[in-house]
């Protein structure tokens, strides 16, 4: 997703098409050219219809661009690094026989108790990663620190992530091989977006401040793969949340008819009492 500004004709000559392609390559066997969305911009009705930037008609280039190459109109410099956090993406069959889609061969499953939950009711523990759950993938951000981000896609397939709580800076990308042909790096005001596609046996690295207190997922934005795991949680200023934020009774209202604990740990203990945690399933070796 981006917003654009456009800049409107003095002119009353023409009409002009715009057009817009779906991203098909995460999908294989979707033409883009099958799925296109047009639209037209009309200065004047009946006025012919051109496609081009001035009166005279020309063709036009619907190649994707690289969003790296995009500077913002409100011009940020990138933060710093305070904490770098190393995400590879691979799929696999795992011991469970099935195939899952992992961070770090970290396969996701929502844990009993809601993160936030577990991050409001759990005192000093909350800073403690296990507190979470081990398959709920946690990520523990002091406040206020910037947070660089490596996403290293493994896995045969496009992925677009998506970050909750935060728009970042896209700061490089290429490819795991590190072909130089492929590298990109950011300007001095690097592009801020929400939602990343990183293509196969890519890399893209990211940044933001932790500066929104919350549980906040990174995931792939193709249901399915959030199905299949590709999630991740960041805790970010566990003591902040706990001094700001309150659960409305709507939510404990339903987290009680639904058997949900409305406290605790993951598993709806006390601190970090996981003695029977379930960790796996894990990637089979060899595959």
């Amino acid at each position: 997703r981006v917003s654009v500004l456009v800049t409107a004709k003095n002119s009353t000559k023409a009409n002009y098409a715009y057009h817009a392609d779906i991203f098909t390559d995460i999908q294989a066997g979707v033409d883009r050219a099958v799925l296109p969305f047009t639209s037209i911009i009309e200065y004047a009705q009946g006025a012919p219809l051109r496609n081009a930037t001035s009166d005279e008609d020309s063709t036009v280039d619907w190649n994707f661009f690289e969003d790296i190459d995009l500077v913002p109109i409100d011009r940020q410099p990138a933060p710093g690094v305070h904490k770098w956090v190393p995400l590879e993406v691979r799929t696999s069959i795992f011991d469970d026989r099935r195939e899952h889609l992992a961070f770090n061969n970290r396969t996701y499953e929502s844990p009993l108790v809601p993160t936030l939950t577990t991050a409001l009711t759990t005192g000093y523990q909350a800073f403690y990663p296990d507190a979470y759950g081990f398959k709920s993938n946690p990520i523990i951000l002091d406040p206020m620190t910037d947070i660089e981000v490596a996403m290293f896609n493994n896995d045969p397939n496009s992925h677009p992530f998506h970050l909750h709580g935060h728009n970042f800076f896209i700061i490089h990308r290429g490819t795991i091989d590190n072909d130089p042909t492929k590298y990109r790096a950011s300007g001095q005001y690097p592009v801020r977006r929400d939602t990343i596609t990183i293509p196969p046996k890519e890399f893209a690295i990211v940044r933001f401040t932790a500066d929104n207190p919350g549980a906040w997922l990174l995931h792939c934005h193709m249901i399915w793969h959030g199905e299949q795991g590709l999630m991740a949680t960041f805790i970010e200023s566990p003591y902040q949340i706990q001094n700001n934020t309150r659960l409305p009774q709507s939510v404990k209202d339903n987290c009680v008819s639904m058997g949900i604990p409305l406290s605790g740990n993951s598993m709806g203990r006390d601190g970090i009492d996981l003695p029977d945690e379930p960790r796996g399933p894990f990637p089979l070796t060899g595959l």
